[in-house]
């Protein structure tokens, strides 16, 4: 998409949706359980910092909450090879980020990660697949929460 191109598309949250054509990203072989879809826009919603919305351009009711893991999980290293990467066409290591889908829920200590599952993205060319690891280091339901207060506890143990 170039960057001047906007995209325009209806979700059943926001309604009417418009992002950069530098914020469409292409999946293509869509995300698991979802892999006719392979058009998502990443939306921004003011409130929501530091997560970003991950929209499905063709289909209204389709949205995922993501974050950078490595602003909860620092220590978040995860063991994939280069046939993880095939496909997205990274040249060099700053071509790449990586994004996990959030679970929300009414109760915070519910808020999970799926560090198993993350979003590597080609920020130059916009192309994204969902990788799932075979590291046992990670898992689907990753506590926010807790992940927070750990980093909180390490930040008081370092100044203290």
């Amino acid at each position: 998409m170039s960057e001047t191109t906007q995209v325009t598309f209806t979700n059943a949250k926001f309604g009417e949706v418009t992002v950069e054509g530098s914020s469409v990203l292409s999946f293509p072989e869509g995300l698991p359980g979802f892999e006719r879809l392979k058009t998502f826009g990443i939306v921004q919603v003011d409130d929501e910092a530091p997560f970003l919305r991950l929209l499905a351009i063709d289909e209204p009711t389709v949205g995922f909450v993501i974050l950078n893991p490595m602003l909860i999980f620092p220590d978040y290293n995860p063991d994939f090879g280069q046939e993880d990467l095939d496909g997205l066409q990274i040249e060099a290591a700053e071509d790449l980020e990586m994004y996990c889908i959030v679970t929300l829920s009414q109760v915070p200590s519910e808020v999970t990660a799926n560090l198993k599952g993350p979003i590597a993205i080609n920020t130059r060319k916009m192309l994204a697949r969902q990788m799932i690891l075979v590291d046992d280091r990670y898992t689907t339901k990753h506590s926010l929460l807790e992940a927070d207060q750990a980093s909180q506890a390490q930040g008081q143990a370092r100044s203290g």
